[in-house]
């Protein structure tokens, strides 16, 4: 390691060894969807020393934003949310190389070029966008490369991480291989697929809301503590990933987590 690195992440090493930190330096990562989880876990990764982030997202920030979003204020209100997480991010570490883009994942081609020289994709996407979960799932897998999404339920998050030959997120959601994406009108993906326990101080009305937002790219309820535990689990499983420190635990497996709750689980959907 040069000598600018070394001092910037001198405090990871005892942790971290040197090789390892090496390898975080050499390593890429693409996240699409840099609002709620996305935001923080780009600049938790930029912290930790990631060399390269991939960001795209196409929206741009509101006011229903400020209560959890990083990079979210009344000075970003209106501008794009890629834009802005890089504008915070990128003197972190100036020697590594973020590339940001507004146009976000629409369609198997967009999942095909964010992949592209990645070595593992983070979906941060909203809630609801199974399509293009689906396409990004597809080309990571066709890359050779791990996926993985987070969700933030309240004070809790879980994760799901799928391997190139693994599971695949249309198998994961309960609907047939290789889904024509183009040739159905809906898909129609169980809640219990996507958050597989609910925890116990949310009411029943929110659960049925959860159930009637649920593929119809409508925002449900959310707080900050479930998603800086989202965006710093998700930063955690990316390190194991790159770094192989424990075995990876792949879909059909999941791990939620629960602060108000005390709850922890290792659990597979049904």
């Amino acid at each position: 390691m040069d000598n600018f690195y070394s001092e910037i992440y001198s405090r990871n090493i005892g942790i971290l060894s040197e090789s390892e930190q090496e390898k975080l330096r050499s390593s890429t990562i693409a996240i699409a969807g840099v609002g709620g989880v996305g935001g923080l876990l780009a600049e938790r990764l930029v912290r930790i020393g990631i060399g390269r982030l991939k960001i795209t997202d196409p929206g741009t920030f509101e006011k229903s934003n400020f209560n959890r979003q990083f990079g979210s204020s009344i000075t970003s209100l209106g501008y794009n949310k890629a834009e802005i997480v890089f504008n915070q991010i990128k003197d972190i570490n100036p020697q590594a190389k973020i590339d940001y883009s507004t146009a976000g994942i629409i369609n198997e081609s967009d999942a095909i070029r964010f992949v592209s020289d990645s070595d593992l994709v983070i979906d941060e996407m909203d809630f609801g966008l199974f399509r293009q979960s689906i396409s990004l799932q597809r080309a990571a897998r066709n890359r050779g490369i791990h996926y993985f999404f987070t969700s933030a339920i309240g004070f809790g998050a879980m994760i799901v991480i799928f391997g190139p030959r693994g599971l695949t997120l249309e198998e994961y959601d309960n609907l047939p291989p290789d889904v024509d994406l183009n040739g159905i009108e809906e898909l129609h993906v169980p809640l219990e697929r996507v958050l597989p326990i609910l925890p116990s101080y949310i009411p029943a009305a929110t659960h049925e809301a959860y159930r009637t937002i649920l593929g119809r790219e409508r925002p449900g309820p959310t707080i900050s503590i479930g998603v800086g535990l989202a965006s710093i689990l998700a930063a955690n499983e990316a390190i194991n990933i790159i770094l192989k420190k424990r075995e990876i635990a792949t879909a059909p497996r999941y791990t939620y987590i629960d602060l108000l709750d005390q709850r922890f689980t290792l659990g597979t959907v049904p």
